[in-house]
């Protein structure tokens, strides 16, 4: 069984509890799916799966601390899929997989496009 520190050394997450609380994403993602070619939506599927993974891990670091680790992973998913940006990231990801970018290039377009889209920034600017 893998476990994740996170946040601190007192704190053990289970890979199960991480990916219950992310399951939405994967399922928003196979949704999507029927509307490519199977290597196009394979592909598709990864890269949204993965920024929208790291968008919400992200912004769940931005969180008060009076929550357990998974909870706030949980408050950010909920975020996440009502706001704006999970929108942006199913067309991003889409366009993304689309463009046929090697794996320098698109490596740079995912980081490109996680940083302008990410959800800290909410937080940030309200400070």
């Amino acid at each position: 069984m893998l476990i994740c520190h996170l946040h601190s050394s007192s704190t053990t997450i289970k890979r199960s509890d991480i990916i219950r609380v992310l399951q939405p994403l994967h399922c928003k993602s196979a949704q999507q799916a029927a509307k490519f070619s199977l290597f196009t939506s394979a592909a598709n599927r990864i890269v949204h799966t993965g920024i929208a993974t790291i968008i919400v891990l992200e912004y769940s670091a931005f969180l008060p601390n009076n929550k357990k680790d998974f909870e706030r992973i949980g408050s950010a998913m909920d975020y996440y899929l009502n706001s704006p940006t999970a929108v942006a990231v199913e067309k991003g990801a889409e366009e993304i997989s689309r463009q046929g970018y090697n794996r320098e290039e698109l490596g740079e377009k995912i980081l490109e496009f996680i940083l302008d889209n990410r959800l800290s920034k909410d937080l940030i600017e309200k400070k």
